[in-house]
């Protein structure tokens, strides 16, 4: 019998592959993106409903975060890099405006609004608990987005490269603004702003030229049988190490292995990797990602005491988006429902978003009523994401990968 409780990490993963295939499945059924099944599912076996999988263990992070990290590899592989480079300015613009909207009003609102939901303090550190709000709401998690895009055969549209685009810079400043506020909030913290940046440029330095030299090192001396039956291996220790490389550098891992998909993508086996990695990945990692995000949205009875609060945390942080990387994508030369498109795109939140407020709960920056109503964000996001994208999408042409090279 205990040998048998040593495999029952068997038992849990053909669970999760089982809950991720009906829920894909029942979605497609309704005409909807795969990815919301999965979601919805993982939501009925976490803790918020029967409690059938442990959403804390870790092999199943460690897989989820394998599932992420191949998404976004897979993205970086399907990106035209002339397409993204265009889009650099237009980019900013989208990823700034769905960065100010939400802090702005993730920190007024709550000021102004809901002090009794701040922890107890002067003037002073009453702005700074609300400017945290502010702060968790600017995260973004793209490979929801992601998913959604590249079932359509849109993630290498104009719309689709924004989309990333933005999401890496968002990223970036979303970390820059963690670090910034928690050195306000806490200023005995080991937060140095200035490390931080040079550790972010540093690894964008690296990433950059590291992906120009392996483009050309693989396109010039990569030819024959040998590297064609090894380039799938190769292709899949360039983008774990480009995503460790980003963490190590305070950037996050999937920024990373956007990195290393585009770097490979401008080589001869890109559609060789893309359909290799593609079959696998999607038959294990992605799937268990997926269900994993509804595992860890933990929404407790309390909640209805104050739901109030919480759905307003959820439409300022939804709203923002929309509004922010809206007017960004406008203001960018996208016409109207190009500029919506985008602003859906940008507005789920996950991981991310639960980690900052996890590590706020921890340090008593915010409440448990507050981190109860981001846990609430992720799900309601995550869940309006792919039918509203799918919705806006619908009558837009597919865009195949190899229009783009």
């Amino acid at each position: 019998m205990q040998h048998a409780q040593e495999y029952h990490f068997l038992l849990q993963l053909a669970i999760l592959l089982v809950a991720a295939a009906v829920g894909g499945w029942l979605a497609s059924k309704v005409s909807m993106p795969p990815v919301l099944g999965q979601i919805l599912v993982g939501i009925i076996i976490g803790p918020t409903v029967f409690d059938l999988v442990d959403g804390e263990d870790i092999l199943i992070r460690d897989i989820s975060q394998i599932g992420v990290v191949f998404l976004m590899f897979l993205a970086g592989l399907e990106t035209d890099l002339k397409e993204l480079k265009a889009s650099g300015k237009g980019a900013s613009i989208i990823a700034m405006g769905g960065v100010l909207l939400p802090l702005g009003l993730g920190t007024l609102v709550p000021l102004l609004f809901f002090k009794g939901f701040l922890p107890d303090g002067d003037a002073h550190h009453q702005l700074m608990f609300a400017l945290y709000i502010g702060t968790i709401l600017t995260a973004t998690s793209v490979s929801i987005s992601v998913s959604v895009l590249r079932d359509m055969k849109q993630l290498a549209s104009k719309q689709g490269i924004s989309i990333l685009g933005a999401a890496i810079i968002d990223d970036v400043v979303g970390i820059i603004l963690l670090a910034v506020v928690s050195g306000m909030v806490n200023p005995s913290a080991d937060t140095n702003v200035t490390q931080l940046m040079i550790k972010i440029i540093s690894f964008f330095v690296i990433a950059v030229i590291g992906g120009i030299i392996i483009s050309k090192g693989i396109t010039k001396f990569a030819q024959g049988s040998v590297w064609r039956d090894r380039i799938v291996t190769f292709a899949i220790i360039l983008c774990f190490v480009f995503a460790y490389l980003a963490e190590m550098f305070s950037v996050a891992a999937i920024t990373g292995a956007y990195f290393a998909g585009v770097a490979l993508a401008t080589t001869p086996y890109r559609h060789r990797v893309v359909s290799k990695i593609q079959s696998f990945a999607y038959a294990l990692f992605t799937p268990i990602f997926f269900v994993s995000i509804g595992l860890s949205a933990v929404i407790k009875s309390d909640i209805v005491n104050y739901i109030g609060y919480a759905l307003v945390i959820v439409v300022i942080a939804i709203f923002g988006k929309i509004v922010g990387c809206g007017l960004g994508a406008r203001l960018s030369g996208f016409k109207g429902r190009q500029s919506l498109q985008i602003g859906v795109g940008m507005i789920a939140r996950a991981e991310v978003a639960l980690i900052v407020a996890n590590q706020g709960l921890r340090s008593n920056i915010i409440t448990n009523k507050t981190f109860t109503s981001i846990v609430l964000l992720v799900v309601i996001s995550t869940i309006v994401t792919p039918p509203l994208l799918k919705m806006l999408f619908k009558s837009e042409k597919p865009v195949e990968v190899s229009q783009c090279e």
